[in-house]
This record gives structure tokens, sequence and C-alpha cells, in this order.
């Protein structure tokens, strides 16, 4: 299975070797970069930095920005220096596109960047590194780092993960502001272009006319004040039909009115209001009709309705090439090496609804939350909605580009089981929120109809342990809740799943994501386990082999070995062993082949390492040793489910600190993400998992 998305769709992406990276896309060749000229293919850990002399064009940056009077905005899209074992974003080529396209491609950022900044595109090397402080794990690509004219760091942003182009517009401007530059202009564009959105706005008011009432609704948009800038748009739009905008202007006018009101329509979250805006202006003839088509592609992509999105972002690119939007658009429908759209917008990662009111406040140094701590309602609120939102119209939730090479015919198999995780949270949160109830019951049953399709899955390769695992986790729930003839149907399901698990066991007992390994073991077996107390028959062979397998991968110290078992290789750290240690041990103590106190360990274990494996979390490497950001959610999520088998007393300190992580970790639209690869929908649905365990009494 080679192809990854519906044959409806590629009929409309452009194959992977028209243009396989960003630099190809030329995503922000109109901004005045100073750059090294440095970039990446998709899947090259090992690449080397290009032989250039960076601390030269780091410093002609800030003599220009010393001259200036303003600042160097530097973009560092990879950094590579000797200390760091292992590569702490091997993909790091997938962020830089996301960043090309939705940050510095943006016309608001892009305006900004050129004109109250000296641009810098620069790798991070030994030099720089060294200079700056600027070490891996403690600062992870992509970043921003703000400069002054004497190279001292005023502030940067890094391990950037939720891309949304106003938010970063306004952290520049706020960034200027903190740092005393002044800046100055006498036009309502020229104060703009330098950040000075509120002058511009009041010289914009002094201006009559449809021209400087758009020219306000920009500003009022990038202010965060859409109201206003509606009221802007439409008082535009009665001059223009009042006749003081020529007659040959005003179809022209009218149309960048419309698309400015879908923009600010869809940054409210009003999409259905958005959408026949949009697309009136897409087919008018205004200056905007090809980032009409884009906004109207978007909102279309986050209805659900995927097919409509890449048939519009195929437009755009195809009848608007060469322009701003027409190679963001082209971005999101080219595929990659791994076969998916090289963009951000269909791996979830192109945001514009407004973000919530506390991602403004302060100088963010990441893209975590930044407000105060979110109560767990609130999370278990939000985190619902955003899966609601992810929900592809084939059922699915396919945000995730976790591929590992040569191909990405593991893929089918990861997104099923990202479906069947999303679809237990929402089960878990049905009863909680009655308003979403109907939203819910329709989302698992397209859910339902997606994991259950054997077509979907890649049954000879690898990740097909965790679609089974997490569709026996899903229907077992279900199977607990219902009575009579539904939970008999249930219980014929999970029968059936069980086989299907067996199958894929090897004769050594061990389960395989990619090599036989102790936590793929663990985490089928632990939802082997649900299955049977939720009635389903399991052989007694599959779970004796699992064990042993298992009992054979623990060393004595009580560490799991990475992959295989003890006779393969070096005694494993406790550290490195942090994450697998309380899903094998638990598993095995449902057996009777462990006891609570090496239950008891393990958890502590993971306590003692838990700040370790939250440096790594947004990583996509083994960046610590063993430790790797793909494992963060997998370890929390399969923990929790370990602590249900303390003694009642004993769980609360373990609940405690679990909230503890998840109410300081969320993105800063509320969503969870550890490695992007695994994807927002993963990453929300398994801390909602976690998070229901642990507040569940």
């Amino acid at each position: 299975m080679r192809s990854l998305l519906p044959t409806f769709l590629l009929a409309f992406a452009l194959p992977a070797q028209q243009a396989a990276t960003a630099p190809a896309l030329g995503l922000d060749d109109h901004v005045p970069w100073i750059t090294d000229g440095q970039s990446f293919p998709d899947n090259s850990p090992g690449a080397r930095l290009d032989k250039v002399d960076r601390m030269a064009l780091v410093d002609q940056a800030c003599g220009k920005a010393k001259e200036r009077g303003t600042l160097v905005l530097w973009y560092v899209h990879r950094i590579r220096e000797k200390t760091l074992q292992g590569h702490q974003s091997y993909r790091s080529p997938v962020l830089d596109t996301y960043a090309r396209q939705v940050l510095f491609a943006d016309p608001d950022v892009a305006e900004l960047v050129s004109n109250a900044f000296v641009p810098l595109r620069c790798a991070i090397d030994q030099k720089l590194s060294d200079r700056f402080g600027l070490k891996p794990l403690a600062f992870c690509e992509p970043a921003v780092v703000f400069l002054d004219g004497d190279g001292k760091v005023v502030h940067f942003v890094e391990r950037i993960r939720t891309f949304h182009a106003q938010w970063f517009a306004d952290l520049c401007v706020r960034v200027l502001d903190h740092a005393g530059i002044q800046r100055h202009g006498e036009d309502v564009d020229t104060l703009r272009a330098q950040g000075l959105w509120q002058q511009a706005l009041a010289a914009a008011a002094k201006q009559p006319g449809a021209v400087s009432l758009l020219q306000a609704a920009r500003l009022q948009r990038l202010l965060r004040q859409p109201e206003q800038a509606l009221d802007s748009v439409q008082k535009a739009l009665a001059d223009i039909e009042t006749g003081s905008v020529p007659k040959k202007q005003r179809a022209a006018l009218r149309a960048d009115a419309l698309c400015e009101q879908g923009l600010i329509l869809s940054m409210q979250g009003r999409l259905l209001e958005a959408q026949p805006l949009l697309e009136k202006a897409m087919r008018g003839t205004g200056s905007r009709a090809a980032e009409a088509g884009y906004w109207s592609a978007l909102d279309s992509l986050h209805l659900g309705d995927e097919a409509q999105a890449m048939q519009r972002f195929a437009l755009v690119a195809q009848r608007h090439g060469d322009t701003l939007f027409g190679r963001r658009a082209r971005a999101n429908t080219t595929l990659g090496a791994d076969d998916r759209p090289l963009g951000a917008a269909f791996a979830g990662f192109e945001s514009i609804v407004y973000l919530p009111e506390s991602a403004y406040h302060g100088l963010a140094k990441d893209t975590t939350w930044q407000g105060e701590r979110l109560s767990p309602a609130a999370i278990e609120r939000s985190g619902t909605e955003f899966l609601l939102a992810q929900q592809r119209d084939d059922g699915g939730f396919s945000d995730s580009r976790y591929a590992y090479w040569p191909d990405s015919e593991i893929t089918p198999n990861v997104w099923v089981a990202i479906t069947a995780i999303a679809m237990t949270a929402l089960w878990e949160e049905r009863d909680r929120f009655p308003d979403l109830r109907d939203r819910i019951d329709r989302a698992l049953g397209r859910g339902e109809n997606y994991v259950l399709d054997e077509k979907r899955m890649s049954r000879e390769v690898n990740e097909t342990c965790y679609a089974d695992a997490y569709r026996l986790m899903y229907f077992s729930r279900r199977a607990l809740a219902a009575k009579g003839e539904e939970r008999a149907r249930l219980v014929r399901r999970l029968d059936d799943l069980v086989q299907a698990a067996g199958k894929a066991q090897k004769a050594n007992g061990f389960w395989a994501h990619e090599y036989d390994n102790a936590f793929a073991t663990g985490a089928v077996l632990q939802q082997v386990l649900a299955a049977k107390t939720a009635g389903a028959s399991v052989p007694t062979e599959m779970t004796d082999k699992a064990a042993q397998a298992l009992l054979g991968a623990r060393w004595k110290n009580g560490a799991y070995v990475y992959g295989g078992s003890t006779r393969d290789g070096d005694p494993t750290s406790l550290k490195d062993a942090a994450g697998r240690m309380p899903v094998c041990e638990g598993t095995l103590l449902q057996l009777g082949r462990s006891d609570l106190d090496k239950v008891r360990f393990a958890l502590q274990n993971l306590w003692d390492n838990m700040d370790r494996l939250e440096t790594v979390r947004r990583n996509d490497f083994h960046s610590d040793g063993e430790l790797a950001g793909f494992f963060f959610f997998h370890s929390l999520f399969h923990a929790s489910e370990a602590v249900l088998l303390l003694p009642a007393e004993e769980q609360n300190p373990h609940w405690q600190r679990l909230v503890a992580i998840l109410q300081r970790i969320p993105e800063i639209d509320g969503s969870f993400l550890d490695s992007h690869e695994l994807g927002r929908s993963y990453g929300t649905a398994m801390a909602l998992l976690t998070l229901r365990n642990a507040t569940r009494g």
C-alpha cells in the first residue's frame, strides 16, 4: 500500500519528485534574508552543514540592525553541535516547511519581518551554539532568535509546534516594543509594516473611503478586534455600492472586501459563514483571489471535507502558481517522501482561528500554554472539541505523518491506531458533555466504519500491533458499558480482534511495532487483558507467551531492554527504560508474574526521570539515549493504566502528578503534542485518556 491519499485526492496531489523540499516551493523567497543557503531533504539526520562562515553572517546581520536601529530576526531551522548524542529533530525539514508556509509566507508576517527587522535565516553550528549558549535539548528547532545590533540575545522562541501567523506577528511586535525599538512612519502602510498597528489604525481612520476602511479592517484583525473589523468591512462594502468608488474598480474592490470579511469570520471560527464569501472572492477579479481560494480550502479542511480542500488548494496552485498563496497552496498539494503533502494543512499544523487571550501576554519562549493552568474540566472540553474538528470525512483521524523509511507503508496502520485512540477518548467524554453527545455519536459511527475496514490496513508491514491494541481498547470499553445483545455483538467483535492480534504475535511471544520489543508487547497485552475483562475469549497460550517474552526482556535492575530480550544486548539503564517499565510490569502483575512492589518501583522510576522525558517530548528522534518524543504519551497513558492496579489508597499521588503534567504542557491552542510526526489528534486523545484515568475517582 504505497499511496496514502484517497484516489480522488491523488488526482489533485502533485508527485514528490516535482518539488520535494521547501526551497523548491519558493515559500519565503520574498523575504530579503541574509542566509547561509543551507537546506536539508526530509529524513536526513546525518546530513552535515555546508562549510559557511555563519559567524560572519550573524555579525553582518547585527551590523545592519545596529545601523538601522532595529533587531535581527534570526530564523533557525537546524541546530547541529557535537555534544548531543543522537538527533533531537531528524525531520526538521518538515517543520521548516511549516514555518516557511504558515509564518513567513503570510502577508502580515512577511511585511513585518522584511521591514521592521533584519531577517537572517541561518542554521546553528558549533561556533554559534557556543557563542550564544543555545544548546540542543534546551533549544530545539524551528526557532526564532531576536538579536540586537551588538549581538545580544533579546529574546528567543524555540520548539515552535503551533504555527499561527497572527500570533507570531503579534509576538514580533511585542518583542520590538519590549526592546524599545523606535519606529516611525507617516502613512498607513509604512506604520503597519513597522508593527505600529495602533498608530496605523488611527491614520486609516482619518482617511475617507473604502480603501482606508479595508486598511482599518486588516489592522483591527491583527489587533484581535474582529467585530470592529467586520464593521469596517461592512462600511467599505456600503461605500463601494454608493458609487464613491469608480465603477471599473468596484468589482475588484468588492471581491477584496469579501476576502477580508471571510478571513475575519474564519479567525473567529465561523467557518460556514465565511465559505460563501470566500467563494465569491475567489472567483472575483480582486487582488486577493488566490488568498480567498486558499482560506476557502483551509476552512473546508477544518470542516472535515478533505476532498474539497485538496481540490481548492490544487485550483489555487494551478491558477495562481506564482503568487504567495499559489506557492502556499502548492505546498499542500505536493507529496513528500512520506507520501503526504509537504505543507502544514493536512497534518493539522496550520491554525487560523484566534488563539486564547493568554497566548498574547508576555513573551513566549515556546508554544506551550502561556496562561494560568487549565482546569481538568477545561482540558477535557477543549480537547473533545479539538478532536471532533480533526476527524476527516472518511471517519479517520489521519493527521499523523509518522513514517520511518524507506517507505510509508506503515502509515495506514498508524492512522487506524490513532483513530481508535481518538474514538476511545471521545467515548470517555461522551457523558461528560451532553451538548456534544450527538456530535460524538456521529463521530464514533464514522470512526467505527473506518477502523473496521480491513482494506485500510497493511497487514504484512509494521505497526499492526498498535492498530489491534487500540481497537481492542475502544471496543472493550464499549462492551463493558453495554448490555444484552449489544454487549454480545461487541464481545464477538472483540473475539475477532483478539484473533487478529494473536496472528500478529511472534512465536517468541513478542509483538513488534518494527522489531520485537517489550514496550509494544506490554501495550498490546494490556489491551488484550482489557478485552478479556470485557468478556472476550483470550487463549492462555497467547498471554503465557507474552509474559515469558516480557520476563526475558527484564534486567535484574528492573529495566526492560529496548528491543528483543536481555540476551541481545548490554544492560539497560533505569533512565532509558523509565517509560516502558510501568506498562510491562503492570501487565505481568495482572498475569500473576510480578508483584506490587515491582509496579511501585517502575512507577517511581518513571517519576524520577520525568523531567528528562518532558525535555525530549516535542523532539522526533532519540535525543537522550533511548528517550524520544514519540514515547512520551505512550509512556504516560500506559503508566496511568498501571496506576489503576495499585491499592486505591496509593493511587492519588500518581494522579496528582499526572494532572500536573497535563496542566503544564498543552499547546497554546489547547491541543496536546509529543513528536510532531504522531500529530495533534494522537497527543490530544492520549492526554484526554490519561486525564480521565487520573480524575475518574
